[in-house]
């Protein structure tokens, strides 16, 4: 596995990201696949959307599922797949967060 510490433990990331992402790395390796899934269709697409749709199919595929997933993770997961994607720079829509630019504690 990928050593991502390094690379999510920037100012582009909340604080706690690289803690979350070492726990919760198949929430990220399928929130790649289906991001380049799309990318071969489309050029720009919502980050969200992605989420939602990994919650839905994971609600109908496991009735007794721990999938967890807040969307306050989703601007992250965006980050970092472009990081690691740059081929696919632009695809996502990304803005600084009052939280991210030190505004809000």
């Amino acid at each position: 596995m990928e050593n991502y510490q390094e690379i999510t433990s920037g100012e582009d990331f909340t604080h706690d990201f690289s803690a979350w992402l070492s726990a919760n790395m198949p929430i990220y390796r399928e929130f790649e696949r289906q991001a380049k899934m799309i990318a071969s269709r489309r050029d720009h697409y919502s980050a969200r959307t992605i989420i939602e749709s990994m919650r839905h199919h994971s609600a109908l595929s496991d009735s007794e599922s721990s999938f967890r997933l807040n969307n306050n993770r989703t601007p992250d997961l965006a980050r970092l797949f472009v990081i690691k994607n740059p081929q696919y720079q632009g695809f996502f829509q990304t803005r600084d967060s009052d939280k991210r630019l030190g505004l809000q504690s």
